[in-house]
C-alpha cells in the first residue's frame, strides 16, 4: 500500500522498512455522527488518519455559536491529534465526528518512534504543520476583519438606539419621534425607505407615516389588507425578499407613487400588554439583498421605541386634558416602567460587546459611553417622577470636582461641536473634593448646557466656570446666545413654562432648581436679550446626609 496516496503526504519518501512498520501498527477507528472522539483536556490515543467523513475540533469553553468559527474541521485525506502528541502540555479541544467518521489510528508509541527514527517523516510533518498554521493565520485574519466590521455595525446600531432613547426622553412630539425612528432604522439596515403604521381602533384601519426625504405623509390602509395589515392582524413578522411574489402584498401604493417595492421587512409593534399598536415596515435593502436576521433584531428594538413613543403620546394627551401635576407623575412612572426593558437590552448588548476583544480602543470607549448615557436617561426619568411627587432624595458622595466635570465635559463636547459651538472651561487647580449627588448635579448641568446650546442656533460659545473655596463651591454656564427677556426670567423656574421653546417640556429648570435647593444651594440667572445668559449655582462644600 502507498501510504502517501492512501493517507497523507506526510508519509512521502519512507523506505520499505518504515512503511511496513507504520502499516503493521495501524488500527481502524469508526465513530457515528455526533460521537465524541476525545474531550478537551484529554490526550488522544494517537494520530487519527481520516479516510471517510469529517471531524470538528473546537474548544468546549467557547459557545456553540463561536466554536464553529474558532475551531477546525478536518476532512478525508487529513489527520488530527498531532499537536498533543508533539507537545504533551498542549491539549486539543473536543473532537466530534461529523457524519460517519472512519480511518486508521497510528498509535502514540508508533508515532513517537517514527519521530525519533525517521527524519523524512519529521520533515514532512513539520512542513505540513507550518502550512496549516499559515492557512489558519489567514483565516483568523479574515475572521478578525469580519468581527471588526460586525462589531462596528453593532456599535453604530447601539448608538442609534441610544440616540433614539435620548430623543424619546426629551420630547412628546409623536411625528418627530416616529420620523427619527424611521430615519435611524432605514439608515442602519440599509433600507431605501420605510413606513410606520399606527392602528386606529375606531376605524379599524392602519394609519401610516411614510418616510419620503424629510416629509411625513399619511395614508390609510384597511386592517388585514397588504403585508402591514397581515402583520397587524396576526402579530407575525414578515421578511419577504420579493414582495410581488407574495399574494398578501398590496401594490396600490406603488401604483399611486410610481415606486417599485422589492424586498420588504414588516414587524408588529406591541405595547407593554403585548397588544398590537401598529407595524413598522422597511423597504428595499441596498444592493438588492434580502433583509437578514440582524436587521430583524435591530428593527425589533426600534419598534419598542416606536411603541413607547405612541404610548407616551397618548399619555401626554391625557396629561394636557387634565393639566395637573399628578398627570405628569403618572406619565413619569409609565416612562420609567416602559424604559426599563429597552434600556436594559441596550446596556446588556453594550456590556456583552465590552467583554470581547476589539483592535480599536475607541470601540470600548464608545461602549462605556453608551452605558453611561443609559444610566443618565434612567436618572432623568426618575427625576421627573420624583419632582411630580415632591420627592427628591440625594445619594451623596465625596469626590473630586475636577474628575466629575471632566467626565461631564467629555459627554457633551461632541454634540456641541456638531452644532458649531465652542466650549471653554475653567476648573479649580489641583484635586478639590466636595460632597454632593453626582447623578443629580450631572442632570442639572446637562439641562443648562442643553438650554445654552438651544440658544445658539447659528453656533457660538459656551463657558463652564467652576470655583471652589473653603466654605463652598459653584459653577456657572455662560453663553453668548439670544438671551432671555426680563419678564421670562421672572418665571423661568416655574413648572410647564416653555416660553415658546420648541419641544420643551417646561420641567428642566424647575427640576434643576429643586435639586439645587435640596443641596442647600442657590441658582441665579443673569440674562439680556442679545447679550447671552449666565446661570450660576452655588453649593456648600460638605453637605450632611439626609435625616
Amino acid at each position: 500500500m502507498n501510504l502517501e496516496e492512501t493517507f497523507h503526504p506526510i508519509f512521502r519518501g519512507l523506505d520499505k522498512e518504515k512503511t511496513d512498520f507504520v502499516m503493521s501498527s495501524l488500527e481502524p477507528f469508526s465513530y457515528r455522527d455526533g460521537e465524541v472522539v476525545f474531550y478537551e483536556g484529554e490526550h488522544p490515543e494517537g494520530l487519527y488518519l481520516i479516510t471517510e467523513g469529517r471531524v470538528r475540533v473546537a474548544l468546549a469553553t467557547l459557545s456553540e455559536e463561536r466554536s464553529g468559527h474558532m475551531g477546525m474541521v478536518r476532512v478525508a485525506g487529513e489527520y488530527f491529534g498531532e499537536l498533543s502528541l508533539l507537545d504533551h502540555r498542549r491539549h486539543l479541544g473536543t473532537a466530534t465526528a461529523i457524519g460517519h467518521l472512519r480511518g486508521q489510528l497510528l498509535r502514540r508509541d508508533t508515532f513517537m518512534k517514527m519521530t525519533e527514527t525517521s527524519p523524512i517523516f519529521v520533515l514532512n510533518l513539520a512542513k505540513d504543520i507550518v502550512n496549516r498554521s499559515r492557512q489558519a493565520d489567514s483565516q483568523l485574519i479574515l475572521e478578525l476583519a469580519r468581527s471588526k466590521t460586525s462589531a462596528e455595525l453593532y456599535i453604530d446600531r447601539l448608538k442609534a438606539l441610544s440616540h433614539t432613547s435620548q430623543i424619546l426622553n426629551s420630547t412628546l412630539d409623536l411625528d418627530r419621534l416616529l420620523l427619527t425612528i424611521l430615519r435611524e432604522a432605514t439608515r442602519n439596515i440599509g433600507a431605501d425607505t420605510g413606513t410606520i403604521y399606527l392602528l386606529d381602533e375606531v376605524h379599524n384601519e392602519l394609519v401610516s407615516r411614510v418616510l419620503r426625504g424629510k416629509r411625513v405623509k399619511e395614508i390609510r390602509l384597511p386592517l388585514g389588507k397588504g403585508l402591514a395589515g397581515y402583520v397587524a392582524a396576526t402579530g407575525i413578522t414578515l421578511n419577504i425578499p420579493d414582495a410581488y411574489a407574495d399574494d398578501r402584498f398590496n401594490p396600490s401604493v406603488d401604483m399611486e407613487t410610481g415606486y417599485h417595492t422589492k424586498s420588504i421587512l414588516t414587524m408588529p409593534m406591541l405595547d407593554s400588554e403585548k397588544n398590537i399598536v401598529g407595524a413598522i415596515q422597511l423597504i428595499n435593502k441596498e444592493g438588492g439583498a434580502p433583509f437578514n436576521r440582524d436587521d430583524e433584531e435591530f428593527i425589533r428594538a426600534m419598534s419598542i421605541h416606536a411603541s413607547i413613543a405612541i404610548r407616551n403620546s397618548r399619555l401626554a394627551e391625557k396629561m394636557v386634558q387634565q393639566e395637573t401635576l399628578a398627570a405628569v407623575g403618572n406619565l413619569s412612572a409609565s416612562l420609567i416602567h416602559d424604559f426599563r426593558g429597552p434600556m436594559t437590552i441596550i446596556k446588556g448588548y453594550a456590556q456583552l460587546l465590552d467583554t470581547m476583544d476589539f483592535p480599536d480602543e475607541n470601540a470600548r470607549k464608545y461602549l462605556k459611553g453608551i452605558g453611561k448615557q443609559i444610566d443618565r436617561m434612567a436618572g432623568m426619568t426618575q427625576e421627573v417622577l420624583d419632582f411630580s411627587r415632591g420627592e427628591v432624595h440625594l445619594n451623596l458622595r465625596t469626590q473630586s470636582l475636577q474628575s466629575f466635570f471632566e467626565e461631564q465635559i467629555d459627554m457633551f463636547r461632541d454634540d456641541l461641536e456638531k452644532h458649531g459651538i465652542e466650549l471653554d472651561y475653567d476648573l479649580p487647580p489641583g484635586e478639590v473634593e466636595a460632597r454632593f449627588d453626582p447623578i443629580r448635579i450631572a442632570r442639572v448641568l446637562n439641562n443648562l448646557i442643553g438650554n445654552s446650546r438651544d440658544a445658539l442656533p447659528e453656533g457660538g460659545r459656551i463657558d463652564l466656570k467652576v470655583h471652589a473655596g473653603e466654605e463652598g463651591w459653584s459653577f456657572s454656564v455662560v453663553d453668548n446666545g439670544t438671551g432671555i427677556p426680563d419678564e421670562v426670567v421672572q418665571r423661568i423656574f416655574e413648572p410647564f413654562e416653555t416660553f415658546g421653546k420648541k419641544n420643551g417640556t417646561g420641567l428642566g429648570l424647575a427640576i434643576a432648581k429643586k435639586i439645587t435647593e435640596k443641596h442647600n444651594g442657590t441658582i441665579e440667572v443673569k440674562s439680556k436679550p442679545g447679550d447671552g445668559t449666565t446661570m450660576t449655582l452655588t453649593f456648600p462644600m460638605y453637605l450632611p446626609d439626609e435625616d
